[in-house]
Protein backbone atom coordinates (compact mmCIF):
# COMPACT_ATOMS: atom_id res chain seq x y z
CA UNK A 1 0.00 0.00 0.00
CA UNK A 2 1.46 3.37 -1.05
CA UNK A 3 1.20 6.61 0.86
CA UNK A 4 -1.36 9.09 -0.51
CA UNK A 5 -1.79 12.48 1.13
CA UNK A 6 -5.52 12.63 0.29
CA UNK A 7 -6.13 9.34 2.07
CA UNK A 8 -4.10 10.57 5.02
CA UNK A 9 -6.11 13.81 5.11
CA UNK A 10 -9.39 11.88 5.23
CA UNK A 11 -8.02 9.66 7.98
CA UNK A 12 -6.82 12.72 9.88
CA UNK A 13 -10.27 14.34 9.73
CA UNK A 14 -11.86 11.09 10.90
CA UNK A 15 -9.37 10.99 13.78
CA UNK A 16 -10.29 14.53 14.83
CA UNK A 17 -13.98 13.57 14.74
CA UNK A 18 -13.15 10.55 16.89
CA UNK A 19 -11.18 12.66 19.39
CA UNK A 20 -14.19 14.94 19.80
CA UNK A 21 -16.27 11.95 20.90
CA UNK A 22 -13.70 9.89 22.80
CA UNK A 23 -12.62 9.90 26.44
CA UNK A 24 -10.70 13.20 26.16
CA UNK A 25 -13.45 15.00 24.19
CA UNK A 26 -14.49 17.32 27.02
CA UNK A 27 -10.91 18.38 27.70
CA UNK A 28 -10.30 19.09 24.01
CA UNK A 29 -13.56 21.02 23.59
CA UNK A 30 -12.75 23.11 26.66
CA UNK A 31 -9.42 23.94 25.02
CA UNK A 32 -11.18 25.09 21.84
CA UNK A 33 -13.57 27.20 23.91
CA UNK A 34 -10.57 28.71 25.70
CA UNK A 35 -9.14 29.85 22.35
CA UNK A 36 -12.49 31.34 21.31
CA UNK A 37 -12.97 33.10 24.65
CA UNK A 38 -9.49 34.62 24.57
CA UNK A 39 -10.01 35.93 21.05
CA UNK A 40 -13.26 37.60 22.08
CA UNK A 41 -11.75 39.04 25.27
CA UNK A 42 -8.93 40.82 23.45
CA UNK A 43 -11.33 42.17 20.81
CA UNK A 44 -13.69 43.55 23.47
CA UNK A 45 -10.99 44.70 25.91
CA UNK A 46 -7.73 45.85 24.24
CA UNK A 47 -6.02 45.72 27.64
CA UNK A 48 -7.36 42.34 28.72
CA UNK A 49 -5.78 41.23 32.00
CA UNK A 50 -6.05 37.63 30.75
CA UNK A 51 -3.73 38.60 27.90
CA UNK A 52 -1.42 40.33 30.37
CA UNK A 53 -1.34 37.21 32.56
CA UNK A 54 -0.24 35.00 29.67
CA UNK A 55 2.33 37.48 28.33
CA UNK A 56 3.98 37.94 31.73
CA UNK A 57 3.98 34.21 32.42
CA UNK A 58 5.65 33.56 29.04
CA UNK A 59 8.20 36.29 29.73
CA UNK A 60 9.01 34.63 33.05
CA UNK A 61 9.27 31.11 31.58
CA UNK A 62 10.98 32.14 28.32
CA UNK A 63 8.08 30.83 26.25
CA UNK A 64 7.47 27.44 27.77
CA UNK A 65 4.27 26.53 29.59
CA UNK A 66 6.09 25.88 32.82
CA UNK A 67 4.71 26.92 36.19
CA UNK A 68 7.41 28.44 38.39
CA UNK A 69 6.68 27.79 42.04
CA UNK A 70 4.01 30.18 43.37
CA UNK A 71 4.42 32.45 40.32
CA UNK A 72 0.82 32.11 39.11
CA UNK A 73 -0.47 32.90 42.59
CA UNK A 74 1.72 35.99 42.79
CA UNK A 75 0.60 37.11 39.33
CA UNK A 76 -3.04 36.53 40.28
CA UNK A 77 -2.59 38.72 43.35
CA UNK A 78 -0.94 41.40 41.21
CA UNK A 79 -3.88 41.48 38.78
CA UNK A 80 -6.43 41.58 41.61
CA UNK A 81 -4.50 44.43 43.20
CA UNK A 82 -4.15 46.61 40.11
CA UNK A 83 -6.82 45.30 37.69
CA UNK A 84 -7.10 47.80 34.81
CA UNK A 85 -4.56 50.12 36.49
CA UNK A 86 -1.62 47.84 35.71
CA UNK A 87 0.07 50.57 33.63
CA UNK A 88 1.01 52.74 36.61
CA UNK A 89 4.69 53.13 37.45
CA UNK A 90 4.29 51.24 40.71
CA UNK A 91 2.52 48.36 38.93
CA UNK A 92 5.21 48.21 36.25
CA UNK A 93 7.95 48.10 38.88
CA UNK A 94 6.12 45.32 40.72
CA UNK A 95 5.86 43.31 37.49
CA UNK A 96 9.60 43.71 36.95
CA UNK A 97 10.19 42.37 40.46
CA UNK A 98 7.94 39.39 39.62
CA UNK A 99 9.75 38.40 36.41
CA UNK A 100 13.23 39.33 37.62
CA UNK A 101 15.65 42.10 36.74
CA UNK A 102 16.98 40.11 33.78
CA UNK A 103 13.56 40.50 32.08
CA UNK A 104 13.19 44.22 32.86
CA UNK A 105 13.53 45.28 29.21
CA UNK A 106 10.80 42.84 28.17
CA UNK A 107 8.30 44.48 30.53
CA UNK A 108 9.41 48.01 29.68
CA UNK A 109 9.07 47.33 25.94
CA UNK A 110 5.60 45.82 26.46
CA UNK A 111 4.51 48.99 28.26
CA UNK A 112 5.56 51.22 25.35
CA UNK A 113 2.43 50.03 23.53
CA UNK A 114 -0.77 51.97 24.34
CA UNK A 115 -2.75 48.71 24.59
CA UNK A 116 -2.03 44.99 24.67
CA UNK A 117 -4.09 44.64 21.48
CA UNK A 118 -1.69 46.98 19.68
CA UNK A 119 1.25 45.01 21.04
CA UNK A 120 -0.40 41.79 19.86
CA UNK A 121 -1.13 43.11 16.36
CA UNK A 122 2.48 44.26 15.97
CA UNK A 123 3.78 40.95 17.35
CA UNK A 124 1.73 39.15 14.70
CA UNK A 125 3.19 41.37 11.97
CA UNK A 126 6.69 40.62 13.26
CA UNK A 127 5.94 36.89 13.36
CA UNK A 128 5.03 36.92 9.69
CA UNK A 129 8.56 38.13 8.99
CA UNK A 130 10.21 35.63 11.33
CA UNK A 131 10.80 38.23 14.05
CA UNK A 132 9.62 38.81 17.60
CA UNK A 133 9.92 41.10 20.62
CA UNK A 134 9.12 40.85 24.35
CA UNK A 135 8.55 37.09 23.89
CA UNK A 136 10.78 34.41 22.38
CA UNK A 137 9.64 32.58 19.24
CA UNK A 138 7.97 29.74 21.15
CA UNK A 139 6.20 32.11 23.54
CA UNK A 140 5.23 34.40 20.66
CA UNK A 141 3.41 31.66 18.79
CA UNK A 142 1.84 30.23 21.95
CA UNK A 143 0.44 33.62 22.86
CA UNK A 144 -0.71 34.57 19.35
CA UNK A 145 -2.45 31.23 18.79
CA UNK A 146 -4.14 31.34 22.18
CA UNK A 147 -5.45 34.86 21.59
CA UNK A 148 -7.02 34.50 18.18
CA UNK A 149 -4.23 34.39 15.60
CA UNK A 150 -4.93 30.80 14.67
CA UNK A 151 -2.53 30.65 11.73
CA UNK A 152 0.39 30.75 14.17
CA UNK A 153 1.65 27.31 15.25
CA UNK A 154 3.57 26.89 18.54
CA UNK A 155 5.51 23.87 17.30
CA UNK A 156 7.32 21.68 19.82
CA UNK A 157 8.75 18.15 19.69
CA UNK A 158 5.27 16.54 19.60
CA UNK A 159 4.25 18.38 16.44
CA UNK A 160 7.68 17.97 14.85
CA UNK A 161 7.47 14.18 15.14
CA UNK A 162 3.92 14.05 13.80
CA UNK A 163 4.45 16.41 10.86
CA UNK A 164 7.52 14.46 9.71
CA UNK A 165 6.27 10.92 10.37
CA UNK A 166 2.77 11.39 8.99
CA UNK A 167 3.89 12.45 5.51
CA UNK A 168 2.69 16.05 5.84
CA UNK A 169 6.24 17.38 5.64
CA UNK A 170 7.18 15.17 2.69
CA UNK A 171 4.05 16.20 0.79
CA UNK A 172 4.08 19.93 1.49
CA UNK A 173 7.66 21.07 2.07
CA UNK A 174 8.99 23.36 -0.65
CA UNK A 175 12.43 23.69 -2.21
CA UNK A 176 13.23 26.85 -0.24
CA UNK A 177 11.72 25.49 3.01
CA UNK A 178 12.92 21.91 3.17
CA UNK A 179 14.88 21.62 6.40
CA UNK A 180 12.95 19.28 8.68
CA UNK A 181 15.02 20.45 11.66
CA UNK A 182 13.84 24.04 11.23
CA UNK A 183 10.52 24.76 12.93
CA UNK A 184 9.59 27.51 10.48
CA UNK A 185 9.76 24.99 7.62
CA UNK A 186 7.53 22.55 9.51
CA UNK A 187 5.19 25.48 10.24
CA UNK A 188 5.00 26.17 6.51
CA UNK A 189 4.33 22.51 5.63
CA UNK A 190 1.48 22.17 8.15
CA UNK A 191 -0.04 25.46 6.95
CA UNK A 192 0.01 24.22 3.35
CA UNK A 193 -1.52 20.88 4.41
CA UNK A 194 -4.39 22.65 6.16
CA UNK A 195 -5.02 25.00 3.25
CA UNK A 196 -4.97 22.23 0.64
CA UNK A 197 -6.47 19.26 2.49
CA UNK A 198 -8.77 20.61 5.20
CA UNK A 199 -10.80 23.05 3.14
CA UNK A 200 -14.54 22.92 3.92
CA UNK A 201 -13.77 21.17 7.22
CA UNK A 202 -14.77 22.96 10.42
CA UNK A 203 -14.70 21.97 14.08
CA UNK A 204 -16.71 23.79 16.76
CA UNK A 205 -17.28 26.60 14.25
CA UNK A 206 -13.58 26.95 13.40
CA UNK A 207 -12.49 26.54 9.75
CA UNK A 208 -9.41 24.35 10.08
CA UNK A 209 -8.15 25.19 6.58
CA UNK A 210 -7.25 28.65 7.89
CA UNK A 211 -6.42 27.64 11.46
CA UNK A 212 -3.28 25.44 11.53
CA UNK A 213 -2.72 26.62 15.10
CA UNK A 214 -5.93 24.85 16.12
CA UNK A 215 -4.93 21.76 14.12
CA UNK A 216 -1.70 21.92 16.12
CA UNK A 217 -3.74 21.55 19.32
CA UNK A 218 -5.25 18.30 18.01
CA UNK A 219 -1.82 17.01 16.99
CA UNK A 220 -0.45 17.86 20.42
CA UNK A 221 -3.33 16.03 22.15
CA UNK A 222 -2.85 13.01 19.90
CA UNK A 223 0.87 12.87 20.72
CA UNK A 224 1.26 14.13 24.29
CA UNK A 225 2.15 11.56 26.92
CA UNK A 226 -0.59 12.66 29.33
CA UNK A 227 -3.37 12.47 26.72
CA UNK A 228 -3.31 9.96 23.81
CA UNK A 229 0.47 9.46 23.59
CA UNK A 230 -0.04 7.85 20.19
CA UNK A 231 2.76 9.51 18.23
CA UNK A 232 5.25 10.13 21.02
CA UNK A 233 8.93 9.26 21.32
CA UNK A 234 7.97 5.63 20.71
CA UNK A 235 5.05 5.64 18.23
CA UNK A 236 2.19 3.24 18.91
CA UNK A 237 1.44 2.49 15.27
CA UNK A 238 -0.42 -0.77 15.97
CA UNK A 239 -3.03 1.11 18.01
CA UNK A 240 -3.13 4.26 15.88
CA UNK A 241 -6.20 5.32 13.90
CA UNK A 242 -3.85 6.50 11.14
CA UNK A 243 -1.79 3.32 10.80
CA UNK A 244 -3.13 2.51 7.31
CA UNK A 245 -2.60 6.00 5.87
CA UNK A 246 0.48 7.39 7.69
CA UNK A 247 3.79 7.43 5.79
CA UNK A 248 5.85 6.21 8.76
CA UNK A 249 3.48 3.34 9.56
CA UNK A 250 3.17 2.25 5.93
CA UNK A 251 6.93 2.35 5.37
CA UNK A 252 7.62 0.28 8.48
CA UNK A 253 4.89 -2.24 7.61
CA UNK A 254 6.39 -2.74 4.16
CA UNK A 255 9.88 -3.06 5.65
CA UNK A 256 8.72 -5.77 8.07
CA UNK A 257 6.99 -7.63 5.23
CA UNK A 258 10.18 -7.60 3.15
CA UNK A 259 12.22 -8.91 6.07
CA UNK A 260 9.70 -11.71 6.62
CA UNK A 261 9.74 -12.79 2.95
Amino acid sequence: MEFEIDKFANGFKNTIDWMLKDIHAQEIKEGLQYFNDNKNKLEKDPDSTDALFMIIRLVKTSGFRLKPRNFDNKLDLFIKKYAEDFRTISARDELIMLVGERKRKNVELLFTYPTLKEFTDNLYALANHGKTEVLGEKGRDNYLRDFGYWDRIPIDIHEMRFIIRSGIYHSFSTVDKSDHLRKSDLHDALTRFCRNCLNDYSVEGIDLSTAPGIVDAFIWSFSAIDIYNMCGAVPKCKNCNLRNVCLYSLANTQLVQKIME
